[in-house]
């Protein structure tokens, strides 16, 4: 295996348009945290993200950017400056990923679009995903994603019935208390596993995650009331399952993963773990970081954070983007 492709889901969800189609769908039911602002915020995480992979993972074929009728504003820049070559980097709208299932659109739900990556054109049968707030901190091997067919994945093992368990009471009582459920990422995990008769899953975290395009096609080709009743969900919903954990387990079945244990992550939460990521992104050993919700960090941290990524990446990054990093 020479290369492979990655594709990264993103919104600017500080568009005004955006903002007006997607409280055409809100009803009242819909008050989950799934529906708060900053799960669409956008503070040039893309950016920083797409600079890491080009730095890092130099080998990646095509960087594909699934969006919704959207591009990143200085995209454009990437290859009009010779940080990348002009078919690099491309856009993706969920019009091509949702081709044959066009009437699930629009959609606002990370889970649903996630559900549909195989549909991509020209896509790599083996990729990598990433959220548009993961990057790339160390340099990258293919051997870390995938070793021939398999793939490569870090995590633990974790039973689904205290899970399930959990998540049942848990709607139980908020339904008494008429309260929404909040859907959860290690529920809709233990879900993807499941679905397939499994009693335990693989559980695994905020980094970069190798799929099988073939595996994810093939299973919802074959079960299209289960990827119907998957993408129906406008926002996301306490009943779907994580397609990344769905694919994962589908390969683990199929005796092509290679299991390997949790690693430790350049992880920002909040303003109070600002200190200890800006520590953790200097070190080589790890090798991935996420940050969630830069929007709500202090404006002091928010440019912590940026002027550190920039000194990090600032020779894959577009000028435009330094500029604004210098004027802030």
């Amino acid at each position: 295996m020479q290369s492979f492709d990655i594709v990264i889901a993103w919104v600017n969800g500080n568009d005004v348009e955006l903002k007006r189609k997607r409280q055409k769908y809100l009803s009242v039911k819909d008050a989950s945290d799934a529906v708060k602002e900053t799960r669409f915020a956008d503070s040039d995480e893309i950016y920083f993200n797409i600079a890491s992979i080009l730095k890092y993972v130099p080998f990646c074929r095509t960087i594909f950017i699934v969006t919704d009728q959207q591009e990143p504003s200085f995209l454009s820049e990437f290859s009009a400056q010779g940080l990348c070559a002009a078919d690099k980097i491309r856009i993706v709208d969920h019009r091509e990923i949702f081709s044959g299932y066009e009437e699930y659109l629009p959609t606002f739900n990370s889970l649903s679009i996630e559900s549909m990556l195989w549909n991509i054109k020209g896509l790599s049968d083996l990729f990598v995903y990433l959220n548009d707030d993961f990057f790339f901190n160390s340099q990258a091997q293919i051997e870390d994603f995938f070793k021939e067919k398999n793939l490569v994945t870090h995590g633990h093992w974790q039973r689904c019935f205290p899970v399930f368990a959990k998540w049942k009471f848990r709607q139980y009582i908020n339904g008494i208390l008429s309260r929404p459920n909040q859907p959860k990422h290690t529920v809709s995990q233990m879900l993807g596993a499941k679905i397939l008769g499994l009693n335990k899953f693989f559980n695994i975290h905020h980094h970069p995650h190798s799929l099988d395009r073939r595996i994810f096609a093939e299973y919802f080709q074959k079960h299209e009331n289960i990827l119907k009743a998957q993408i129906k969900y406008k926002f996301r919903s306490i009943d779907q399952f994580n397609p990344v954990s769905l694919v994962t387990h589908l390969k683990i079945k199929a005796g092509e993963a290679v299991l390997e244990n949790d690693i430790d992550l350049a992880y920002l939460k909040n303003n109070k773990g600002v200190s200890n990521f800006l520590q953790a992104i200097k070190q080589n050993n790890i090798k991935y970081g996420c940050i969630q919700s830069m929007d709500e960090l202090s404006l002091e941290n928010s440019k912590k954070i940026k002027k550190a990524l920039h000194e990090k990446f600032h020779a894959y990054l577009p000028l435009s983007v330094l500029g604004q990093i210098y004027e802030n």
